[in-house]
Order: structure tokens, then C-alpha cells, then sequence
């Protein structure tokens, strides 16, 4: 009977040092690593720390209450991990679950998959379901740039990637002249989609943007209002825009997923690691399918995979997942396999390797020491 006889977070700072340069180098530069000791196996998960990257608070969950409610348990089995992390959630609903806690908790559970599948010599997506398909596609998806030349810079790198999607993080004030850039430069054959990070407060600007880039022909345009769960206001954009809407990354509960299912979105965007983990997440899915809502999933596109190998785990068991989001450029030197976009799809066949399909090499984690710096990510 393996017992948890450890849980470690690691915090290390990816700055996101690249060709073009990004405005977003210090704020998408905060990883959060948990290391768990399963038996005599090892799993890793990833908690993506959002809210300007309040670090500190996610390991708070975890030194107060995770660590101390969780070592010695006994995981044989996903019926375990749903145990353990039910516990949890009764224990931390007093603090809000969603937000840190969850982020926490998802951490930890994606972390007891990996070891748990190593336990059993078995991938992710054979403990979640059956195969039916190898290959899930992706898209790039950009940082913010200074310049307009940047971002068709980065178009051009991510084509030469392997990518036939990308999606720009550009401000709302410059995100027209950035697509049409990109028009102009490459044509109308590669998909441009847009995050505006809920940019507008008032539904006249919002319809006003959307009416002006309808002619630039956006894949789809992500969160145009403020607040992201407005669901009333959402609607009303999402009826009378031109163009595709998307939204969902700011949701918790399977219920403000449904409330967006009724809406006329495009692509629903559950993040396993904002959920709670692979489980929350795939009941999730799941529901979206049965009210006909395509996924899209959206991760933080910042300079880690490891989160994003879990959903792949996911959309290669469940054809509700359209399309999965994906760092334009990622460092390769923490992991012990390479994973490859090509014709803008990830190949998981490649990942052999039981568990999450990659071990994290851990001395290379001392090559990105901890920076602790106020970084405050900016859409607006």
C-alpha cells in the first residue's frame, strides 16, 4: 500500500526571456512546482500562480493545511485521489474555493496522478479513460509585446514552430492595428484569436471593438467584458458580435459552467489548474458535453508545460476538447523528454514514460532560483 510520505512545493522563477522581448518577462516569470514522495515513486505537479503571481499565498496552503492533512495518506488508486482531495476541500471551504485554494489543491492532485500512474506503470489518459485519439491539437499563445512588429515577428516564429493557430495578449488599444498588421503581412490563411482580458466595462465599447474587428477576421475574441462572469452581459455581447466569443478561464464551479454553456460562445475555457485538478476538471468537461459546448482550455501560456501535458491527458480521452492552449516558446532543460508541436498538434504517443509522460529533472530547477519581486501582471 504506497503511502504519500512527502509533499514539496518548489517555487522557481522562468522569466520569459525571448526573441521578440515581452512586456510580461517579470509577471509570467513565477512557477510553482509540488513534488510528491508516493511509495517509492515520485510525481510532479504544477500550480500556476496566477494573481500576480502571490506566491507565498499558494504555499501557505500548503505548509497550513495540504501538508499536514495529507502525509501518510495511503493512495492506491483515482477513487483515493477524490478521496483525499474531497478531505481537502471540506477542509478549505471556509477559505473559498477557488482562487489560491483551488489552484493549490490542483497542484497537489495533478501531482498524485503522475505519481500514482508511475505506481502503476501506467500513463495519465489509460487511469482517466480509453485512448481515441494520439494527437490534440494547440495553438500558440503569445505574452504581450511593446511593438506591433513584435507580434507579427512572433506570428512568423510560431508558424516556423510547428503552429497553425496563435492568439495575441496584445492591449486593447493596439490589439486592431496588431491583426491587421498581420493581415498585411501574412494574409488571411493562419487563425488570429484574441484575449482581451475583459477590457471593457461598458457594453457600447465592447460591441464598438468588435463591430471595428470583425473585417480582420479573428478566430475568436476571449473575455471582451468586465467582469469576466457578467453571464447577463456576456450573452448580450455574444449575440450581437460578428465575430466568435470565448470565455470560461475565470470560472470555478460547475454550475457558472453551465450558466456560460447557454450562452452563444464558441469555445468554453475550463484551466485544470484554476478548477482543482484533472478531476474537477474532466467532470467539467463532461457536463460542457452534454449540453453540446465545444473546449477550449486555456492555460497560462508562460515558459512551463507541465500543467498543459495534463490536459492533453484529458482531450486525448474526451472529443469535446477542441483545442488545447499552448506556450509560444517553453524551456526544455527541466524536462526528461522533448515534446514537439507539429501541424499544430502535440503527438502524446511520444510520451511514453508512465504517469504525466515526462519526469522533471530537478537539479535543473536550480538554474531558475526563486526571484522575489513584486511583478503585478497589467492587462488594462
Amino acid at each position: 500500500m504506497p503511502k504519500l510520505n512527502a509533499v514539496k512545493p518548489i517555487p522557481i522563477s522562468i522569466q520569459y526571456i525571448d526573441d521578440p522581448p515581452t512586456v510580461f518577462q517579470d509577471s509570467w516569470g513565477h512557477q510553482l512546482y509540488i513534488k510528491v514522495e508516493l511509495g517509492n515513486s515520485v510525481g510532479w505537479g504544477e500550480v500556476l500562480v496566477y494573481g500576480s503571481s502571490i506566491v507565498d499565498s499558494y504555499i501557505g496552503v500548503f505548509n497550513d493545511v495540504i501538508i499536514p492533512a495529507t502525509v501518510g495518506e495511503v493512495i492506491e488508486g483515482v477513487d483515493d485521489i477524490s478521496r483525499v482531495i474531497n478531505m481537502l476541500e471540506k477542509l478549505l471551504f471556509t477559505a473559498g474555493l477557488c482562487g489560491v485554494v483551488t489552484g493549490a489543491i490542483g497542484g497537489l492532485e495533478m501531482a498524485l496522478w503522475d505519481a500514482l500512474g508511475k505506481y502503476l506503470n501506467k500513463p495519465i489518459n489509460e487511469l482517466l479513460g480509453l485512448r481515441i485519439r494520439d494527437k490534440v491539437p494547440v495553438y500558440a499563445s503569445f505574452p504581450r509585446y511593446s511593438k506591433v512588429d513584435y507580434v507579427v515577428k512572433a506570428v512568423d516564429k510560431a508558424l516556423n514552430s510547428g503552429f497553425n493557430i496563435v492568439k495575441l495578449h496584445q492591449h486593447v488599444n493596439d490589439t486592431i492595428e496588431s491583426i491587421k498588421a498581420i493581415r498585411e503581412s501574412m494574409g488571411y490563411g493562419i487563425k488570429v484569436a484574441l484575449d482581451l482580458n475583459a477590457a471593457f466595462n461598458k457594453l457600447e465599447d465592447a460591441l464598438g471593438f468588435l463591430n471595428k474587428v470583425h473585417r480582420y477576421e479573428p478566430y475568436w475574441v476571449e473575455e471582451p467584458v468586465w467582469p469576466p462572469n457578467n453571464y447577463e452581459l456576456l450573452a448580450y455581447v455574444a449575440d450581437k458580435s460578428p465575430v466568435p466569443i470565448a470565455a470560461g478561464e475565470n470560472e470555478y464551479y460547475t454550475y457558472g459552467f453551465r450558466e456560460l454553456a447557454r450562452i452563444r460562445l464558441m469555445y468554453v475555457q475550463p484551466d485544470v489548474s484554476k478548477v482543482g485538478g484533472l478531476i474537477r476538471f474532466t467532470d467539467i468537461v463532461k457536463e460542457l458535453a452534454k449540453l453540446s459546448k465545444p473546449v477550449a482550455p486555456h492555460h497560462r501560456p508562460h515558459k512551463s508545460i507541465l500543467t498543459h501535458l495534463y490536459t492533453l491527458h484529458a482531450a486525448s480521452v474526451m472529443d469535446n476538447i477542441a483545442i488545447v492552449e499552448w506556450p509560444l516558446s517553453w524551456v526544455r532543460d527541466i524536462y526528461d523528454v522533448n515534446v514537439e508541436v507539429k501541424d499544430g498538434e502535440v503527438d502524446l504517443s511520444r510520451l511514453t514514460s508512465s504517469g504525466v509522460g515526462v519526469n522533471v529533472i530537478e537539479d535543473a530547477l536550480l538554474k531558475y532560483p526563486r526571484i522575489s519581486k513584486y511583478a503585478p501582471l497589467v492587462f488594462h
